[in-house]
């Protein structure tokens, strides 16, 4: 079974994020990496990121960069995929 890298764009999400990264982390599909790319967040989400990247060492990859805007938080995410996009 292949890896899949599922990317995930970050900007000031916090109030959805826990409910977004605890539906994947409930698939099915064991072999998954959630890269979450923080795009310079004013809110705590780099901080729930963090908490989710500790919790799931080897399921989710927390990156913090400045506000970019989403084209290059994806293709920061992209950057970090291990897996099949």
């Amino acid at each position: 079974m292949s890896k899949i890298s599922i990317i995930i764009p970050v900007y000031n999400a916090e109030s959805t994020l826990d409910k977004t990264l605890d539906s994947l982390l409930s698939q099915t599909h064991k072999n998954l990496e959630i890269i979450c790319v923080d795009d310079g967040s004013k809110d705590s989400s780099f901080e729930i990121l963090k908490h989710y990247s500790a919790k799931f060492p080897n399921k989710v990859k927390a990156i913090h960069q400045e506000n970019q805007g989403v084209s290059v938080a994806r293709n920061t995410g992209i950057s970090a995929a291990t897996g099949k996009i």
